[in-house]
């Protein structure tokens, strides 16, 4: 009887664009550039694991963006990338002419040394750091979520007391 094997192949994913960036700057510096040079909001956010974490969505292109420290105080994030000191994450749709503008515009960065575009295959388990990243996100949209409804309800007692 014939057996069959199966393998499991991951290829990468269509939806996420990965953007390796060189940088001196501290997190806060580069997002406040990129903020200032690609026109979008970035804010922090709690740390993933022990490595910073800024978040910003784009709602007329339908992307969301994440700028991520890869390397925290006795680790790095990705291995592979040793050299890479931030990576620049983009979640949605992302066209050939608007990822070659945004590594444009980050290599015109003063203190960026470069950017450059990393291959999913290039990364060993990449599908795990994605799947804790969002769930991270998850976590602190609801827990934010949770402080501003309990918020609201403090205002309406204080105010239905006056």
């Amino acid at each position: 009887m014939a057996k069959k094997i199966l393998s499991e192949h991951r290829s990468s994913p269509v939806l996420y664009t990965l953007l390796g960036i060189s940088c001196h700057s501290r997190d806060y510096n580069l997002s406040f550039h990129l903020n200032e040079k690609l026109e979008l909001g970035f804010t922090k956010m709690d740390d993933y694991r022990e490595f910073s974490f800024f978040f910003c969505r784009d709602d007329n292109d339908f992307n969301s963006y994440y700028l991520l420290g890869n390397r925290g105080l006795d680790s790095v994030l990705l291995p592979e990338l040793k050299q890479t000191d931030y990576i620049f994450l983009v979640e949605g749709p992302l066209k050939k002419e608007h990822k070659d503008r945004l590594i444009k515009v980050i290599r015109s960065i003063q203190s960026v040394l470069t950017a450059f575009e990393i291959n999913f295959d290039t990364i060993k388990n990449y599908y795990i750091i994605l799947n804790d990243l969002e769930l991270h996100f998850l976590k602190i949209t609801m827990e934010s979520k949770i402080a501003y409804s309990l918020s609201k309800k403090q205002e309406v007692l204080s105010c239905s007391k006056i």
